[in-house]
């Protein structure tokens, strides 16, 4: 067996900045994470779950490098302490457990929020990658993926300020096959301003991208006392840790309506921008603009980064449609790394309970929403939604 995973960079930006969060803020908090596959049609279960857990066994052989931690200490928003701690840290593949029934397979991951946040990632990435080896051969397809990927930066050649990043290590269809999209994107595409990928940006020499996602907010269902005030705490308690380096706000987690009853003055104008990550893009658009005018906040100074399952034609059609009303970007996953011809996993990691207490997200497509029924209808009450 050859490793996939065998570098702790091989991970999305925001993983790294929220395990820091955790550390600094919240370091005896226990939670529980869960695996879903959002396709029907696809079982996970049978042969693939031996290779998986050898797979997970080797990642305890990971370990920071010295050329790692110098690359992180560049990054003004990460702190010597974590790097110290990120140093010393090794998964423990007793964390993750499995199970198989009728065919399905079943992953739960449970420990400490700051040992276990950083499994999501490169765990979608093996089961990626071992559902591909398994069911389509590579060099059969590789020409069509060479194709469609020449397509794309055609298209994205005709749009010289159409800025764009690479969203796509969890749902890729190899470690070896993002290397090379994002290497040929970055090549011949100065739009491409960055990766979420660490190990990516870093070897590459490409901005590393990424802020916070909905564990964060969810996670604080837990932490406050009062369900209504968990997302407001939420965005406050990111910007103690990290003041404007990293303003980009998730919107969301409890639905964008909640969201906007929470992002008042204060919290959009320290905010940079937000990330829409569910529901209509082309309503959310206006709906934000507007938000920010009605809080007398011009948002040609604020951004907006889509990122809900977008392929390059959607990802031009907002950019058409907003441009030069505010700032946008786009956040680009499968439809760049595994795009060739097969049909992707839909597959997930999300946390659904934090200090023994069930915690949701909703989004603003119900085919999203996870987590404990009562406890999203308590959100739904909480917010009047």
């Amino acid at each position: 067996m050859n490793p996939i995973i065998t570098s702790i960079l091989d991970t999305d930006l925001y993983k790294l900045t929220q395990q820091q969060a955790a550390f600094h803020q919240y370091p005896k908090v226990n939670v529980k994470y869960v695996f879903k596959c959002r396709n029907k049609d696809i079982k996970l279960g049978g042969s693939m779950i031996p290779d998986i857990k050898e797979q997970v066994k080797a990642m305890s052989n990971i370990s920071l490098t010295k050329q790692e931690k110098e690359y992180l200490s560049d990054l003004p928003f990460i702190k010597s302490d974590y790097l110290d701690y990120l140093e010393k840290y090794r998964f423990d593949p007793s964390q993750v457990r499995f199970t198989n029934i009728n065919g399905e397979m079943g992953i739960e991951i449970v420990g400490l929020w700051v040992d276990t946040i950083l499994w999501e990632v490169p765990l979608l990435a093996i089961i990626n990658q071992i559902y591909f080896e398994k069911t389509s051969e590579f060099n059969s397809i590789k020409g069509m993926g060479e194709q469609i990927l020449r397509d794309k930066i055609n298209i994205i050649r005709q749009y010289p300020t159409f800025n764009f990043i690479d969203f796509g290590t969890r749902r890729r269809y190899s470690k070896d096959w993002q290397r090379h999209v994002v290497e040929t994107l970055h090549k011949n595409c100065p739009q491409l301003i960055g990766t979420s990928n660490v190990k990516l940006a870093m070897d590459l020499d490409i901005k590393a991208v990424g802020s916070v996602a909905h564990e964060f907010t969810s996670a604080h269902i837990a932490l406050t006392d009062n369900i209504r005030e968990a997302q407001k705490r939420a965005l406050y308690v990111w910007i103690q840790e990290y003041g404007k380096e990293l303003g980009i706000a998730l919107t969301d987690t409890f639905t964008t309506k909640a969201f906007y009853q929470d992002f008042n003055y204060n919290l959009a104008n320290i905010y940079s921008g937000v990330r829409q990550d569910s529901g209509d893009p082309i309503e959310f658009g206006y709906n934000m603009i507007q938000h920010y005018k009605n809080l007398g906040i011009d948002p040609k100074t604020k951004h907006i980064i889509f990122s809900d399952g977008l392929d390059i034609p959607e990802a031009i059609k907002i950019y058409k449609e907003f441009t030069g009303m505010i700032g946008i970007s786009f956040g680009i996953g499968t439809s760049l790394t595994n795009s060739l011809g097969v049909t992707p996993l839909n597959i997930v990691i999300k946390l659904v309970e934090c200090n023994g207490m069930p915690v949701v997200k909703l989004s603003d497509n119900e085919g999203k929403a996870i987590g404990d029924v009562k406890v999203i209808e308590r959100i739904k009450k909480a917010y009047n939604i």
